[in-house]
């Protein structure tokens, strides 16, 4: 089974494990992403490293 990136919790749900975030990191991380003015296809540093 795989775990969140963020936060390290297990992942059931088929399009988490896709995403590697569980729904709640996801909106969190969606959020961060739009206050620095990232669009969709754009990447950080950390995404990088993941």
């Amino acid at each position: 089974m795989q775990t969140c990136i963020r936060c390290g919790r297990k992942l059931k749900d088929k399009r988490s494990i896709e995403r590697k975030f569980g729904p709640k990191c996801f909106k969190k991380w969606q959020k961060e992403r739009e206050e620095v003015g990232l669009t969709e296809n754009q990447m950080t540093i950390e995404d990088v490293a993941q």
